[in-house]
């Protein structure tokens, strides 16, 4: 309500300046609004901030009630990892909108059987490096067609990503695969801004925590393969 009513003001004085015909009057006005533009323009920053604030502040306490030692929130508030390392769970948690209670996804460290980085739906690392993953989204037909393009994609240059995401594969037959998205189809991210460092590195660090986890397992697990 106090951000309507000072762009209100802006509007109001703006308005005055162009009905005016003295020069020193019109500078005054026009002053004047300028003025309550600019601070509408704080006020309606530290309202969003102050939003931002309080709905990272209801999340973490959500978060507080699940146990955990690691963890990594989007931006968005809308996607959760987390890693207990006292009993050996992942979580993770999605949820649509901020006024949706979070789906939780807990898995057993033993049961996480892969995790692949995937940009644009290209798997760019696997681990381990044969399984479900490796065989599903880097098929034949995929890998020939790069060797035989490989010239001409060393020429191209990425401005920006439209998609970067971690998937998991968990030994869970209703739902195998877990996905925990840091660009999200719709929202591009150039290449070179610091967003973009920031959030590959924070993927890198997340896939290796992941890789990790399997590491531990692996002598006691058969990676999972298509069926013949």
């Amino acid at each position: 309500m106090k951000i309507l009513f000072i762009f209100l003001l802006f509007v109001v004085y703006f308005a005055l300046s162009l009905s005016l015909e003295s020069t020193n009057a019109i500078g005054l006005y026009l002053i004047i609004s300028l003025g309550f533009f600019f601070w509408g323009v704080i006020e309606w920053r530290r309202s969003i901030n102050r939003r931002n604030a309080e709905d990272r502040a209801r999340c973490e306490e959500l978060l507080a009630e699940i146990p955990h030692t690691q963890s990594l929130i989007s931006d968005n508030l809308l996607n959760v990892m987390l890693i207990d390392d006292v009993n050996n769970i992942l979580y993770i948690l999605q949820r649509d909108s901020l006024v949706e209670d979070f789906s939780i996804e807990n898995v057993p460290f033993s049961q996480v059987l892969e995790v692949a980085i995937v940009k644009e739906e290209r798997v760019l690392n696997l681990y381990p490096k044969e399984g479900l993953l490796g065989s599903t989204l880097v098929n034949n037909e995929e890998i020939i067609e790069e060797d035989s393009d490989e010239d001409e994609e060393e020429e191209e240059v990425e401005e920006s990503i439209e998609a970067l995401c971690l998937k998991i594969v968990v030994d869970d037959i209703t739902n195998p695969i877990l996905e925990y998205p840091f660009i999200v189809f719709g929202e591009p991210l150039a290449t070179d801004s610091e967003k973009y460092i920031e959030v590959n590195s924070l993927c890198d660090e997340w896939y290796q925590k992941i890789c990790i986890i399997i590491k531990r397992y692996e002598h006691d697990k058969v990676v999972v393969r298509l069926w013949q």
